[in-house]
């Protein structure tokens, strides 16, 4: 007895200096709404909005004006949150993943149905780390990552991939049956929700995904709507961790402002259509013709009816307010249970909305209005309040972040950096680079071809844009904030484009594509000659660091080079476009006439 008590004394003491220790560790609500124009939030400048709730975080914390999405669509970009990584590094590439049946036929397959379609096996999450130091995780509302599977769903991978999520509910657009926004409304309300089935047809000429004549939500009981349940929800799970005392990670995944552009009578009173007016830009391709690295689809044609264009524009803003107010529920029920001091709040959305700027609608491309994302961190207890930072930020860089503010270890795989220094002392990263990428398809000039890549470059006050078969872009977004002016056309951007060119294919490489084919003999290096290219570069470094490497020869006609210095080379070709289009007209060729499956670029060669 004389021997137990003191040894029971001491696990009770050593118990309760790690509970104490845990609870210096700061609790983490991330949340994460859909398709949210940056510029239709009241802290980001708009006079019309109505988002108190976010402008309060922007008022407590730091807001980011260059933040970048990794992909201008929903799971590739989620996918990358959840890693750490770009697309093309963890695999899940693609919006809806095509996939080879047993017929021989491709079928794009959603979210939740197979684990080959998601993110490569072994990459640790961003719920891990938190788990890993003992946190709980939720992530009630929307999660879209391809990988994520529920227990015996795919026959292949039966025991399921939870990301790292102790509690997960009310998923959307995701395959998770039990565990789906259906099963929490029953399939009618759902129906409604989304005008699925019948109620597709319900208003003229099935106008209702964008609203354009400004009527209601379907959804008979207000706290029915997608993003009222997972406010729900996630009060819920606040209410328990108050009880318990747990340090926690909560992922907060809102829908609104994404499409369907219909929310609750309430709402949609708070503003007049008629108040609005189209972007300056929004007859920029009627007047010049349809751009070339753009599907055709997300042309829009609405503007020419401008009554329900600002049906459309007030619906949209009326689907912010209701998730701003959901925001605000989460918000309070942190404060209202003694958490709000000790959890980091941040708010952020996947990818942007054009809402008719260049007369577009929608993302799908590297446009600011689809890249460039709201991202705000509030944490009175250690950062910077009602502070505006200028870095260039990205996704990838959240994780890092996070793992270092509660002491976890940050992954190998990461390939961001942690913000925690811009956080607390407000410094600036200057000349940072980040990327943004994309599948796509229905592109005019280049008519058939699935999942065409393209890929985003912004540093400093510049963005490059390659897509691949057409024409690069190259914008001062300082200068040309509407993007405008194709710099490459510019002599005296002639380097900042090749250089951006080179940086930006550098280590890109997926699925189906290929880079240039090279062989070495002594110190000759040979490639592969294609007619899909008109000329070839030489690139060299000293290290296999493409980050440092300089151009050494421009403009080769043929395709062999001798190599004078040991080190490290890449094979950079310049594209033989030769198709033309109406925006820029028949003397400027903007596409290739025959598609190949090649980058222009190859891997790192070796001399020593």
């Amino acid at each position: 007895m004389k021997i137990i008590f003191p040894l029971l004394g001491f696990v009770f003491l050593f118990v309760g200096l790690n509970q104490a220790q845990q609870k210096t560790k700061p609790n983490v609500v991330f949340i994460i709404s859909d398709q949210h124009k940056l510029e239709a939030t009241g802290a980001y400048g708009d006079p019309m909005v109505i988002t108190p709730n976010i402008d309060q975080l922007a008022e407590t914390g730091v807001l980011f004006k260059n933040c970048y999405t990794p992909a201008p669509v929903c799971a590739p970009a989620r996918a990358s949150l959840i890693t750490g990584m770009y697309p093309y590094a963890n695999g899940a590439i693609y919006h809806k993943a095509p996939i080879t049946m047993p017929n021989g036929k491709i079928k794009n397959i959603g979210s939740g149905y197979l684990r080959e379609t998601g993110y490569h096996e072994g990459i640790t999450t961003l719920p891990e780390i938190f788990r890993e130091q003992h946190y709980i995780t939720a992530a009630p509302g929307k999660m879209h990552v391809h990988g994520e599977l529920q227990k015996n769903v795919d026959e292949d991978f039966k025991e399921g991939n939870d990301l790292g999520f102790d509690e997960t509910s009310v998923r959307y657009y995701t395959y998770f049956p039990g565990g789906h926004y259906e099963d929490e409304v029953g399939e009618d309300t759902y129906m409604r929700y989304r005008q699925f089935k019948k109620y597709s047809n319900t208003y003229k000429g099935g106008a209702m995904h964008l609203n354009e004549e400004y009527i209601p939500t379907l959804v008979e009981n207000d706290e029915d709507n997608f993003d009222m349940v997972v406010a729900k929800k996630s009060v819920e799970f606040i209410e328990k961790r108050a009880e318990d005392g747990k340090s926690f990670f909560l992922h907060v995944g809102f829908e609104k402002p994404h499409a369907p552009f219909t929310t609750t009578k309430k709402y949609m009173d708070m503003y007049n259509p008629s108040d609005f007016e189209l972007p300056k830009t929004f007859d920029d391709w009627y007047n010049k013709g349809k751009y070339p690295w753009v599907p055709n689809w997300v042309h829009s044609g609405i503007p020419r009816t401008i009554e329900r264009a600002q049906n459309v524009m007030a619906a949209y803003y009326a689907c912010i307010t209701e998730m701003d107010d959901m925001v605000g529920r989460v918000v309070q029920s942190l404060k209202e249970n003694g958490l709000y001091n000790n959890t980091i709040i941040i708010y952020t959305t996947d990818h942007g909305e054009h809402l008719f700027e260049h007369g577009l609608r929608g993302k799908h491309n590297m446009y600011e209005d689809a890249v460039n994302v709201p991202f705000i961190i509030s944490y009175p207890k250690l950062f910077e309040q009602n502070t505006v930072n200028n870095s260039i930020v990205s996704f990838v860089d959240i994780m890092p972040t996070l793992a270092e503010l509660i002491d976890g270890k940050t992954p190998e795989t990461t390939q961001g950096i942690s913000l925690v220094d811009v956080l607390i002392n407000g410094t600036e990263l200057k000349n940072r680079t980040v990327f943004s990428e994309f599948r796509g398809a229905d592109y005019q000039l280049l008519p058939g071809i699935k999942n065409l890549p393209s890929r985003m470059m912004r540093k400093g006050d510049y963005k490059f844009i390659y897509t691949h078969g057409l024409i690069d872009q190259l914008y001062n977004v300082k200068e040309d904030p509407d993007e405008l002016n194709n710099l490459i056309f510019n002599k005296n951007h002639g380097d900042i484009h090749q250089d951006m060119y080179f940086q930006t294919l550098a280590d890109w490489r997926f699925q189906e594509y290929s880079p240039i084919k090279v062989t070495v003999t002594n110190n000759q290096i040979r490639w592969d000659a294609s007619n899909t290219f008109e000329s070839y570069s030489l690139y060299y470094s000293e290290t296999k660091d493409h980050r440092n490497a300089i151009l050494v020869k421009a403009d080769i006609l043929k395709n062999s080079y001798t190599a004078k210095e040991k080190g490290f080379y890449w094979v950079l070709a310049k594209p033989k476009l030769t198709q033309t289009s109406k925006f820029y007209g028949d003397n400027v060729p903007v596409a290739l006439e025959n598609y190949a499956y090649i980058l222009p670029v190859s891997n790192c060669i070796e001399l020593n």
